[in-house]
This record gives structure tokens, sequence and C-alpha cells, in this order.
């Protein structure tokens, strides 16, 4: 894995609410809505290098995949990442044995040309991420924008058990994951704490 630009899974849990976005987000919104450097977590670092404006093929490394997006209107995506030493020593696979503590906390915007794009995005991640995920299952979390999402397990991206929160509000879908090691305080009510940070970010942009 490149650890300067760490590939964002995007799904699980879909709680439908229909296709009609109460807002419409552009590519300049991303940055007030994304946390930065000053909001970084306890315990951790922030990563200029792996955060900021993502190119497309940096969120989705499977060229049909890739295609699609496209079709369905990708604009832009910035993420913010943040992690600690052994996280860091895991992702450029220089940990062995792995380090209990390892934590990464990594947030994600992406804005398409229109909600229905998004909504068929965050689908087909879906089954990407089903496919590829270890030890993915659902989990409960309080809906926010139009659809949520919401999972426990392994990504096939991140080698970390992890919690990730994901909605989709108009034509932009955000995104939170929080994995970690067994003695890493990764948690889905920290996973839920820094999403409703976004989503308040989000409704004032």
């Amino acid at each position: 894995m490149n650890v300067r630009r760490i590939v964002v899974p995007i799904v699980v849990l879909v709680v439908l609410a229909g296709c009609g976005g109460s807002k419409t987000f552009t590519a300049g919104d991303l940055a007030s809505i994304l946390p930065g450097k000053a909001d970084t977590p306890k315990g951790l670092t922030f990563l200029p290098d792996s955060s900021g404006n993502q190119a497309i093929d940096l969120i989705v490394k499977d060229g049909d995949q890739q295609s699609k997006f496209i079709g369905y209107g990708f604009q832009a995506a910035y993420a913010s990442f943040y992690a600690n030493d052994g996280a860091l020593a895991i992702l450029q696979q220089q940990a062995t044995p792995a380090d209990p503590a390892a934590h990464v906390v990594t947030m994600l915007g992406v804005v398409f040309k229109t909600a229905d794009g998004a909504h068929k995005a965050l689908a087909l991640d879906l089954q990407k991420d089903i496919a590829t995920g270890t030890n993915i299952k659902q989990v409960s979390v309080k809906r926010i924008g139009d659809e949520t999402i919401a999972e426990s397990g392994t990504q096939a991206a991140l080698p970390l058990p992890a919690y990730l929160i994901y909605w989709r509000e108009g034509n932009a879908i955000f995104a939170v994951i929080d994995a970690g090691g067994p003695t890493a305080p990764a948690t889905l009510e920290a996973a839920q704490a820094f999403a409703a940070a976004m989503d308040a970010r989000a409704k004032k942009a």
C-alpha cells in the first residue's frame, strides 16, 4: 500500500432515503468540511502528504470502477489522514510483529455532479467492499443525510480492523474510518463523533 495516499473504501450498511439531496456541494466545499491539522485526534499525527485533494485513481484502484465513477459524474475528492507510528510501520510493511496500538483515522469527501450519481457510486462500492473485505459486519448508527452506511471489519485497502461510517448528503459522499490494533482506541463511538463533526461542517458549507 502507498502510505502517502490511502485508498478509502466507501460502503456496507445502506439506509435509503431517496436520491433527492437537500444540498448541492462543489469541489471547493470539501476543504472546509474535512478536518485538518488543528483537528488531529489525540495520539495521532496529521499526514499532509496523504491528505488534501485526491485524484480518482487514488480513491478507486480498479479501472472498471474508475470508469463507472466518471460515468456517474465524479468531480472531486478530498481526504484527511491521521496515524501513529505503529500504524505507519504497518502501512509501510515494516512492522513485524504489528504494533497492537497501531491507530489510523481517515476521513473522506467525494463530490459527484448529481445526487443520483453519488447514490450509484455508493451502491457500486458496497458490492466491491463486501467482495474484498474480511469479517465485514453491518452495524447500527444514527442516520446522517440521505443515505447512511456503517460497518465493522477489515478493509482490503487498510490492514487493520475498523469501524466505518459513510453517508450521502445530496451529491456528496462523506466517510470516516477509525481503524486500529487490539489496544488502540478505535471505537464505533469515536467514529460517530468524527462523523457528527463533519456533518455539522457540511450543514454550514
